[in-house]
């Protein structure tokens, strides 16, 4: 008697290689977007509080020790900052506040005047950022 032995069917391997491509897509769009975020103003030193905060806001309005107002590295008068905000006011659904970093050298009194002429000049909604010391 002659023995035939079933014919073995053979499992196609998995392929792996779409989801190495997803993962490597995410890989790229992370490094990517890890990078869009504008760098501070280096001329500012941050006002400190007790307390880490895990995230602050990359695009905001910095006061500088001297007084002067710069959003993403440019000096601009602050009619120009008011409007832009009154600008990215009316794309939103959601009421955006502005952001301000102040330097900490920057007199207390001379901050509450800024604060104040921003109030004045339509601004509603501030709010302001601060680093916080490391435990």
């Amino acid at each position: 008697m002659i023995r035939i032995s079933p014919k073995r069917t053979s499992r196609k391997p998995e392929n792996t290689i779409a989801l190495i491509n997803v993962v490597f897509l995410m890989l790229i769009f992370f490094l990517v977007a890890g990078t869009l975020a504008p760098s501070p103003d280096r001329n500012v030193d941050f006002i400190t509080l007790a307390a880490k905060d895990p995230a602050a806001p990359p695009d905001m309005l910095y006061i500088r020790a001297d007084g002067t107002l710069t959003w993403r590295g440019n000096q601009l008068p602050m009619t120009e900052h008011v409007q832009r905000w009154q600008n990215l006011q009316s794309t939103e659904t959601d009421p955006v506040p502005l952001r301000i970093a102040a330097d900490r050298s920057l007199p207390a009194l001379d901050l509450l005047d800024t604060i104040d002429e921003l109030r004045k000049a339509g601004v509603d909604q501030l709010t302001l950022i601060a680093e916080r010391l490391p435990q």
